[in-house]
């Protein structure tokens, strides 16, 4: 769950930038991430805010991003269909692609347990309030991020979120402190060949290590 929030944030983070990058307010763009609570969609319809297209065309598009969320609000339909309307909207607000699948996977049974909604909801508002959280700082912190870093830097940002989570051994983790290395060190050459010679030797690294530690292993 911890590399899962860590996604979570950085995600939210991305998604804050580039609403507070775009023709929206400070204001706007808080409203949006605690209304809108769905990136996709935020990000699908921030283009179209800019463009000034119609209001029915923007909200059709959100939609379109999000039906998922009407096979997962089915899914969750017999679990919680005896709470009242209000109740049921509120969940469905909180639902989220992580919550269903680790609702779903711990419940794949349609029998009535009084730790379903307990369950439900502490997941779904961690998630909340890591996406907030997130989102709020993007929000904030384009300010202080320079124009040149642009789409760039929201990119990466994006990508540390896909890598750190896989950085789960040794042989991983010393690949990557060996392609920083590498491609800091190299930074000048021409051709982005820094890149070349970092993906290199990170590969022969942990190819390397790997074999060390399975050698290490069958000894002992």
């Amino acid at each position: 769950m911890s590399k899962a929030g860590f996604a979570i944030f950085t995600w939210a983070l991305v998604t804050g930038m580039a609403m507070a990058e775009s023709s929206l307010t400070t204001w706007q763009a808080i409203g949006m991430s605690l209304l809108v609570y769905a990136g996709s969609a935020q990000l699908a319809a921030l283009p179209l805010m800019a463009g000034d297209f119609p209001f029915w065309t923007i909200f059709l598009t959100a939609a379109v991003v999000n039906l998922r969320f009407v096979i997962f609000s089915a899914g969750l339909q017999p679990l919680f269909k005896d709470r009242t309307l209000w109740k049921r909207s509120i969940l469905g607000y909180l639902n989220g692609d992580l919550t269903f699948a680790l609702l779903m996977s711990r419940y794949p049974q349609y029998r009535a347990e009084p730790s379903q909604l307990p369950f439900f909801l502490g997941m779904s508002l961690t998630n909340w309030t890591i996406w907030q959280t997130g989102s709020l700082v993007g929000i904030f912190l384009a300010g202080v991020v320079p124009d040149a870093w642009g789409l760039g830097f929201a990119g990466t940002l994006a990508l540390i979120a896909i890598l750190l989570p896989m950085l789960d051994g040794l042989s991983m983790r010393l690949a990557a402190i060996t392609a920083l290395v590498v491609a800091l060190a190299a930074n000048d050459l021409p051709y982005k060949l820094s890149i070349v010679l970092a993906v290199l030797a990170a590969i022969a690294v942990g190819i390397a290590s790997d074999r060390l530690i399975r050698q290490r292993k069958r000894v002992s």
